[in-house]
């Protein structure tokens, strides 16, 4: 078992440091697209994120939803709403998780997605947050700790979308 443990740490390693050379800056200072990757690198998420999903507490409320559908659509065709939400997602729901491996992979994943993403289809950085992810950050924050665990247990709706955006640009 403990062998399996330490096989899967570093396998983990290889693919985190896979990722980092993948989504280097190139020459000219800027992120280069690698579309192959993103679709990897969404493939392994799946995985991580049901272990993730497993390591916190079920999604109770039923009532209320973070990711609606026509946030799906606003994710589809806005790269504002896309690079919002992946922010949203590293900075406000990933923030409050520990520094487990498992926990580490979707972070760092996340964050190679969003570099690869804008450097795929570049989208000019907006300093306004936009109604979608606004009224996420709005219900997010009124579920408290509760949120989190939404949040997480909502990851199967976001991947979903992040796969059928990918497969637009490749």
């Amino acid at each position: 078992m403990k062998v399996y443990s330490i096989f899967r740490s570093g396998h983990l390693l290889v693919l985190l440091c896979l990722f980092t050379v993948e989504g280097k800056k190139s020459p000219t200072g800027k992120h280069t697209c690698r579309k192959g990757l993103l679709s990897q690198v969404t493939e392994n998420l799946y995985t991580k994120a049901s272990s993730l999903k497993s390591s916190v507490p079920k999604d109770l409320i039923k009532n209320t939803r973070l990711l609606k559908k026509t946030t799906k659509m606003l994710f589809m065709t806005n790269c504002n709403v896309r690079d919002q939400l992946l922010s949203f997602y590293m900075k406000n729901v990933f923030s409050h998780l520990g520094m487990e491996s498992e926990k580490l992979f979707v972070i760092s994943a996340f964050r190679v997605l969003q570099e690869n993403m804008n450097a795929c289809l570049p989208c000019a950085p907006s300093t306004r947050l936009t109604s979608a992810v606004k009224n996420i950050k709005k219900t997010f924050l009124k579920l408290g700790e509760k949120g989190v665990y939404k949040a997480i247990n909502e990851l199967d709706i976001l991947l979903p979308w992040i796969q059928a955006y990918i497969q637009t640009i490749v």
